[in-house]
């Protein structure tokens, strides 16, 4: 027991306070100790600042009570290091996490602003759709491969099989009327020399002539269909020039004048000379001069047509208003599809493709076309871009 109080004694001794208490105190004889005070410990405890008393010390410790040669030795140990250990190890924490974190947010910042811009891309294009452009798609980058690239595939397949679908439609409308164009030509052909060359009772003389009546009004038809189906076509392109449509717009309420006070109607013109667009002068005439029937047709006698020709910075608008029953909103794009009519102007004449032909005429001139309420009555409005 002594060796071991002699040993405990040197090693006492050579202990330097900051790192490392001793303090020994026997069941008999005097207090070994590198410091002036230790507080009694049952357990590893941590003992606070200034616990301690003696020259050197830390300020804290974790410190534990043994037995040992007929005594107790508590030994503290300084808790420096391991807090300037946890201080390092929180600098390197905080060293190597906030470029972490900065890259991170940059990596989420890109790819939310790429989703982004790609979910903005479908939604443009569904809306195009949506307006009838049907040649619409949404741009594929074949690196791409995940849900919003499946949408966009889908969203494509969708639009390639409508517009097929309505290609192979429009072309079975153009061949439907190129092939009977002829025999119902031939109808009126021989019609005609019936009714020239016969000699006919009335009620036959009748007969023949409605029939007559109504193979022109099919013939007609026909002419029209294979009319929108060339200038859809746009093939007509070639023969743009520049076109002053208040001077044509001139012209044919000029040619209307007389068809206007037989039928107790109105037609007035609001139009400055030198509104130029670039187009083809004969199909602009026919958007006005159908424009001008349609109110003709439709808005009871009385009833008055306005035609306006404005140019604007951004291009001229042509307008033709009425103040007829005008055309329900919910109707105002079914009417511009072809051989759609109304079920109020079924007992009119027509044959449902007027406004299917100004719609077409507008598209082939880069022109937008609204219908919108005149309260009462019909506004059309076709704006043309300035001419370059």
């Amino acid at each position: 027991r002594s060796a071991r109080r002699e040993e405990l004694r040197v090693d006492i001794a050579e202990a330097d306070p900051a790192l490392l208490v001793l303090d020994y105190t026997p069941a008999d004889g005097p207090r070994l100790s590198n410091v002036e005070y230790v507080p009694p410990v049952q357990s590893l405890t941590l003992v606070p600042e200034d616990a301690i008393k003696g020259d050197g010390v830390d300020d804290s410790y974790l410190a534990e009570d043994f037995p040992m040669a007929g005594g107790r030795l508590t030994i503290a140990l300084s808790r420096a290091q391991l807090v300037d250990m946890g201080e390092i190890f929180l600098n390197v924490l905080v060293i190597s996490l906030l470029p972490t974190l900065a890259i991170s947010a940059a990596v989420g910042l890109f790819f939310a602003r790429h989703a982004k811009a790609r979910i903005g891309a479908i939604g443009d294009t569904l809306q195009r759709f949506g307006h009838g452009d049907l040649s619409a798609r949404v741009a594929l980058n074949p690196a791409d491969r995940d849900d919003l690239a499946e949408i966009g595939e889908a969203l494509n397949h969708m639009a390639e099989a409508q517009q097929a679908a309505m290609a192979a439609l429009k072309q079975a409308t153009t061949d439907i009327a190129h092939d009977l164009k002829t025999p119902i030509q031939r109808v009126a052909l021989t019609l005609d020399r019936l009714q020239s060359r016969t000699i006919l009772s009335p009620d036959q003389a009748g007969y023949v002539a409605a029939a007559f009546d109504e193979t022109d009004r099919i013939a007609k038809t026909f002419d029209a269909l294979l009319r929108i189906a060339q200038i859809e076509g746009g093939a007509l392109r070639d023969r743009f020039q520049p076109v002053d449509l208040s001077a044509l717009a001139a012209d044919f309420v000029d040619v209307f004048e007389a068809s206007v006070e037989e039928s107790g109607h109105k037609l007035r013109l609001s139009a400055k000379a030198g509104a130029l667009v670039a187009g083809d002068r004969d199909l602009l005439g026919q958007v006005i001069a159908n424009l001008i029937e349609n109110g003709l047709r439709h808005v009871p006698a009385g009833g008055e047509i306005a035609v306006s020709v404005e140019t604007t910075p951004d291009g001229v608008v042509l307008r033709v208003a009425d103040n007829g029953p005008g055309i329900p909103a919910d109707e105002r794009k079914n009417v511009l599809r072809r051989l759609y009519r109304l079920e109020s102007s079924r007992a009119t004449e027509g044959n449902g493709l007027g406004l299917s032909m100004v719609a077409a005429i507008a598209d082939l001139h880069g022109a937008d076309l609204v219908l919108s309420d005149n309260a009462p009555g019909l506004v059309v409005t076709l704006k043309f871009p300035i001419v370059p």
